[in-house]
């Protein structure tokens, strides 16, 4: 038998929550490279919003919609994709090919969802969380909520998910 001295003591209950912070801090800086780079892809490839689009940018709240460029592509780029199968594995999420991916001011879509308003605003919520946070602050809080809570579950996504549908009936 073991006594008090010698048990292996359980990990605390929040000790998922702690670890996804100190991931976040710890992966947020060369994901905000690595962003930024892709922002900059898409600021030179893409194209300005659609006069729809603007609107709908316009409805969510964007203050800087003129700087919003979406680049349409076969397959959304990932950074360190052994990175994001860690991640994945150790937040509980299945890891399937995005459709939309916003860095910062730009949009990749999926040219299979390319066409879709629904994806166009949910991705325009992005933007404009990526404003009022601040890119840094944004990733961080993305990282760290998706590691604690899934990528579903993760409260920028709720938003994203809320204000989109709410954008297309204004």
């Amino acid at each position: 038998m073991l006594n008090n001295a010698t048990r292996i003591q359980p990990r605390p209950p929040n000790w998922r929550a702690a670890a996804a912070r100190l991931a976040a801090v710890i992966l947020t800086p060369p994901v905000h490279h690595w962003i930024q780079r892709q922002e900059e892809r898409i600021r030179r490839e893409g194209r300005p919003l659609t006069r729809a689009e603007f609107a709908s940018a316009r409805n969510i709240g964007l203050k800087d919609s003129g700087r919003v460029r979406i680049l349409v592509v076969a397959h959304i780029p990932l950074p360190a994709g052994w990175l994001l199968k860690g991640i994945a594995r150790f937040s509980r999420v299945a890891l399937a090919d995005p459709v939309a991916l916003t860095a910062g001011h730009g949009i990749f879509l999926c040219s299979a969802v390319a066409a879709d308003p629904v994806v166009v605003r949910h991705e325009l919520v992005h933007v404009h969380q990526y404003e009022r946070l601040g890119r840094r602050a944004f990733l961080q809080q993305y990282i760290r909520d998706c590691l604690v809570d899934g990528y579903r579950d993760s409260a920028l996504e709720k938003e994203a998910r809320r204000l989109s549908i709410r954008a297309g009936r204004d």
